[in-house]
């Protein structure tokens, strides 16, 4: 087997991975002094090599792949996503998967590399210079690797595949820039309100609340303290992911993405996000930690707050769809019938919003043309190959980790996602019929914020964990406080 492996690592599997907190991010709100300004550069210059080759006819809905790429000449990429040697199973299908594309080229050598993706960690991976050919990220990192110089032009290469007939226009929106696009959205997931079932029909309820107002007093009286349930939860702990949440939150008080940060006509970027609808949002908060007695008491952490609906101490958890993925794969004898999942409630105004983000993956700017070349359609193959997607669904016969049929974002568009759809109802090992009120609803969507978004997570979120911890904590000031301090320690720091 041609494959080599330095590390290994957890999967890439398509609408089965492991969908991880989007809001890791450096601990500190101090932006590193090596990022620049969210301006994007000039796109990388493409040599007549890194031109994507013709293509081959190929079925209707389907991706049609290169008969040879780089030219037919050596190359070795190193790609992010092989999973770990405690999951055989899942590391055997990626070795498998590794050497049908290895067979299809037999000139490209594919490295697994086990680096995770994490805010904190990347920096130190640019600077030794040791970014994987292909690497993950955000759907909030655009900026940084773009304009950074850290992402390499894809543009020619969807152009000879169509693959931006493929994705969802709304989050290619988000890889795009200047009209070049420099990343292969992996998956997307949106957030909505997990619930216990049971626990909710024995305080007389069917559904979770529909309004945010209604969501304090009914929390109150599904919380047992004797019995140790909290009737509602959602980060509150690690201050990057408490901001995540508690954003997810103020866009159902009216906030929006582009409220947080905004850019003058002198190019420089303000902290805008101390306003009425983020105040709305602490306050709601407030009341939830300190009227209704509603929530852990502890502060918990993306971890945590899945496992106390796993756990049955809480009964409504506010979650992104596919952490119903991680309790099955975590708590594997749960019985997953017990919860249903659905849309957050309307806000003020009457509508369902919700914060929508994912992964990303990029092509190191620095690789060689033909290692771009070669690494996006590794990417290509892995996530589009028709028998590569049919054969990630039969995974779930003999593969325990495999998951199929968590709520989610759809990523694409057209035949591929009828055929995604189809498949997800075949091989569905969740109750999705228990999901209806959430795949049912009309759901606004607002993106996550897309300048130092990292940083921006990080000072809401010690406001959240300040409310949540001080009864006396005064949120208007605390909020004001953490915008002066995001201003001078990361906005007035980009150029």
């Amino acid at each position: 087997m041609k494959t080599k492996t330095f590390a290994l690592l957890l999967n890439f599997v398509l609408l089965a991975a492991l969908i991880l907190s989007a809001c890791g991010a450096p601990a500190a709100t101090e932006a590193p002094p090596e990022i620049e300004a969210p301006e994007v550069p000039a796109a990388t210059e493409v040599s007549e090599a890194t031109e994507a080759p013709a293509v081959v006819e190929a079925p209707a809905g389907v991706i049609a792949f290169p008969a040879e790429i780089a030219g037919g000449r050596p190359v070795e990429i190193s790609v992010v996503g092989i999973p770990l040697e405690s999951n055989p199973t899942g590391l055997a299908d990626w070795h498998a998967a590794a050497d049908r594309f290895m067979a299809k080229y037999p000139n490209v050598t594919v490295i697994g590399n086990d680096y995770v993706y994490a805010p904190d960690t990347f920096p130190a991976l640019v600077a030794g210079d040791q970014v994987p050919t292909v690497f993950q990220g955000y759907l909030t990192d655009r900026d940084l690797m773009v304009g950074q110089g850290l992402a390499a032009d894809l543009t020619s290469y969807y152009k000879a595949v169509k693959l931006d007939e493929v994705y969802n226009a709304n989050l290619l929106s988000l890889v795009s820039a200047d009209g070049k696009i420099y990343g292969m959205p992996i998956e997307a997931y949106v957030m909505g309100m997990a619930y216990n079932i049971q626990m909710l029909k024995d305080a007389g309820y069917d559904a979770p609340p529909k309004t945010w107002e209604e969501l304090g007093p009914m929390a109150q009286k599904l919380t047992n303290r004797d019995a140790g349930v909290a009737g509602f939860s959602f980060i509150r702990g690690e201050a990057h992911q408490a901001g995540w949440h508690g954003t997810v939150i103020a866009y159902n008080f009216g906030l929006k993405d582009t409220d947080i940060v905004t850019k003058g006509t002198d190019g420089k970027y303000t902290a805008t996000f101390d306003n009425d609808q983020t105040l709305a949002a602490l306050n709601f908060i407030k009341d939830l930690q300190w009227k209704y007695d509603a929530l852990p008491r502890e502060l918990l952490d993306w971890g945590a707050n899945g496992e106390v609906l796993a756990t049955g101490q809480a009964a409504m958890v506010l979650m992104a769809g596919g952490q119903l993925e991680w309790i099955k794969q975590t708590y594997p004898d749960v019985d997953m019938n017990q919860f249903g999942f659905a849309p957050l409630p309307a806000g003020p105004d009457g509508t369902m919003v919700s914060l929508g983000g994912g992964d990303v993956a990029f092509i190191n700017a620095k690789a060689s043309p033909d290692e771009i070349e070669a690494g996006f359609y590794y990417r290509l193959f892995v996530q589009f190959d028709e028998g590569e997607v049919i054969a990630k669904y039969e995974a779930t016969k003999t593969n325990p980790t495999a998951v199929i049929g968590e709520p989610s974002y759809s990523i694409y568009v057209g035949p591929f996602q009828d055929k995604i759809a189809e498949l997800t109802k075949e091989y569905a090992n969740l109750p999705v019929d228990n999901y209806e009120l959430f795949n049912n609803a009309e759901i606004g969507l607002q993106n996550e914020p897309q300048i130092a978004g990292q940083d921006y997570y990080a000072a809401l979120g010690n406001v959240v964990s300040q409310i949540v911890s001080d009864e006396n904590t005064d949120p208007a000031a605390t909020l004001t406080a953490a915008s002066e301090t995001f201003q001078t320690n990361v906005l007035d720091l980009l150029k």
